[in-house]
Parts: structure tokens; C-alpha cells; sequence
């Protein structure tokens, strides 16, 4: 995988196929590989005519992994895309983030509009104006910490569970090999930013956007929220899915093809 240097830090990202380019970004504790390659998105978009430009996020996969909360402050995450896109020499491309990409998506249409011709914010959205400051310093705690048996909230042992349930791939196919540490730091700087993304900005977006989240993901009121808050965006419920399963889902690739055909067709500049 090609890598760019993203103020300091390794990016790794790589282009697979031909036609109008889409950008994707993975979620928290995830990878290239392990959203979209091993979901079947990868072969499907570039079976559909589109060439993939994917990224491992900083913290993750096979880019930079540092400890430092300071490098994961601000807007540098979502910056990592931009540098990414500059080191191909696109100027302007679709855009899908699922979860924390997802987030990472709707921060960049905030931010930089101009840069992108639709976007798909997938398991996502825009988050309650008040949030849980409390339970993500929980969450960053329990994935640096070193005994486990200190992690008293529920949902901070989950993400610990989950997080090292995805920390090796022996066959280094997926390019997680998560570190713990650096998802903490991640966690507990970056997403801080991501609940500050200025929704009267968005309301100014005119940029297609396509909101998809399952009926039993906790993300749906947060999708609702983006919809309402922007002009140009419609939303897509998946019945009988949760945000660990929509990544899989053919409905969310039939919305996505659909969406993509209607606002940017295979041929059209």
C-alpha cells in the first residue's frame, strides 16, 4: 500500500479500479480490509464501474498508530482523507464513511463541501448537541488500560471486548492489528471533536447525501438528525439490521448503487 505523510503520521491508503472515484473511510477499530474488503464493497463498487480510494485512519490498519491524544486533535483525522485525495490528485470525489468514518464524513462536509460531489454517511450521523463526555472517557480508559477488571461500565467492556477481538489477524489480510493504546488515545481525543461538527454549517451544504442505518442501530435518531439539519439529504432504513450487520447488508449496496447512478453515472464527468 502507497503511503502519505499526514502532518507526521504514515497514511496508508490504496486505489483499486477504474471510473469516478469514491473515497471510504472505515469505522473505529477497523481497516480498509476490514470494512470494506471483507464486507464485499470493494469488488461490488468496482464491479459497478468506480474506482476505490480507501484509507486506513490513522490509529488503525496499517497507518500510524500513536499514543499521543495531541495527534488525533482537531480536525486531523478528517484532514488524513484530504491529504490522501491530494496525494492521488483529486480534486473532487463521492465520499462514504460508515461509523466513525462516517462521522469523519459529515465533519468533512462541514468543513470542506467544495471537495466532494455526493456523500453516503452510513451508521452515522449527527450527534445530540449534549453528549456523554462521562462514558467516552470510560471507553478511552478501558481500552488503555492494562488490568480489565478495573472496567466497571458496560459499554466501555464491550468496546475493550471488541476492540481486542479484532487485534490480530495472523494472516495479516485485514490490516487490523489493532493497538489498543492508540484506539484509546483515538477514542478519547478525536471523537470529542466529532461531537462538535457545526450543524448550521451543514445546513448550508447543497451536496447530495445519503444517510443508510439499520432500524436497531443506536446511530438511527443521529442519521434522523443529519437529515433534517441538510438540504439535500434523504435517509434509508434497513429493516432488521443493527450497526454491526449493515456494513454486509446487500441493501445498503443496492441504496448506495442507486443513489450513486442518480448523482454521479459511470461515464458522466
Amino acid at each position: 500500500m502507497p503511503t502519505v505523510n499526514s502532518a507526521g503520521i504514515p497514511i496508508h491508503y490504496q486505489v483499486i479500479g477504474e471510473g469516478p472515484p469514491i473515497v471510504l473511510v472505515h469505522g473505529f477499530t477497523s481497516s480498509l480490509e476490514g470494512n470494506w474488503g471483507q464486507s464485499g464493497w470493494i469488488d461490488f463498487l468496482v464491479a459497478q464501474g468506480r474506482a476505490v480510494v480507501g484509507l486506513d485512519c490513522r490509529g488503525h490498519g496499517r497507518s500510524g498508530k500513536p499514543h499521543n491524544p495531541g495527534a488525533y486533535d482537531g480536525n486531523q483525522m478528517a484532514d488524513d482523507v484530504l491529504a490522501v485525495m491530494d496525494a492521488v490528485g483529486l480534486d473532487r470525489a463521492d465520499l462514504m464513511g460508515y461509523s466513525m468514518g462516517g462521522r469523519i464524513a459529515v465533519s468533512l462536509m462541514a468543513r470542506r463541501r467544495g471537495r466532494f460531489s455526493s456523500v453516503i454517511v452510513g451508521g452515522a450521523g449527527l450527534p445530540p448537541a449534549v453528549s456523554d463526555a462521562q462514558t467516552r472517557a470510560a471507553i478511552a480508559a478501558a481500552l488503555e488500560t492494562d488490568d480489565v477488571s478495573t472496567i466497571s461500565l458496560p459499554a466501555a467492556l464491550f468496546m475493550r471486548e471488541f476492540a481486542e477481538s479484532r487485534a490480530h489477524d495472523p494472516q495479516s489480510l485485514a490490516g487490523l492489528d489493532n493497538d489498543l493504546k492508540a484506539l484509546g488515545a483515538c477514542y478519547g481525543r478525536y471523537f470529542q471533536q466529532l461531537d462538535q461538527v457545526d450543524d448550521a454549517a451543514l445546513r448550508q451544504v447543497h451536496v447530495p447525501v445519503l444517510a443508510v442505518v439499520g432500524d436497531g442501530d443506536e446511530a438511527l435518531p443521529q442519521a434522523q438528525r443529519l437529515v433534517e439539519a441538510m438540504p439535500d439529504a434523504r435517509l434509508v432504513v434497513l429493516p432488521g439490521e443493527d450497526h454491526l450487520t449493515t456494513i454486509s447488508a446487500q441493501k445498503y449496496k443496492d441504496a448506495a448503487a442507486a443513489f450513486l447512478k442518480k448523482e454521479h453515472p459511470v461515464g458522466v464527468a
